[in-house]
């Protein structure tokens, strides 16, 4: 099970973003996975893609992809334990979605993300301090 980040979304609704053939070439190689995603990640890619023709484009994305919402049972407690993380890595300035995607891996261990945020790699960690596995790797 895979957890798509906002860059991979953006990358591949905008053809005109950098990351947009690698995306579709990793999507060529994950497809076959289940792709989950998270309200904050959606966010996230509407307001960098605000223009309706782009929003058609990532609606289009996520339907053709089958991208299926990561179901929470306690998004409250979610809440608090993402507040602990990124006060965790407060001297880095993570952003909301990066520390849900890291505590929903820590939480269920069958997930991965797909990012192309070198964070992932070097930096973010699980609430228990393990690595985060990603999908891809070397991008970002």
């Amino acid at each position: 099970m895979i957890l798509v980040d906002t860059n991979v979304l953006v990358a591949m609704a905008d053809g005109r973003d950098g990351l947009h053939p690698v995306a579709k070439a990793d999507y060529a190689e994950l497809q076959s996975e289940r792709l989950l995603l998270i309200t904050p990640v959606l966010a996230e890619a509407c307001y960098i893609l605000p223009w309706s023709h782009y929003r058609e484009r990532l609606k289009s994305v996520i339907d053709e992809a089958g991208m299926q919402v990561y179901p929470l049972e306690d998004e409250r407690r979610l809440w608090a334990e993402v507040f602990a993380w990124l006060d965790r890595y407060r001297e880095h300035e993570p952003d909301w979605t990066d520390a849900c995607l890291a505590v929903l891996c820590g939480r269920d261990k069958r997930l991965k993300v797909w990012t192309y945020d070198k964070e992932f790699a070097t930096i973010w960690r699980r609430p228990d301090g393990t690595k985060i596995p990603l999908a891809v790797k070397g991008r970002g």
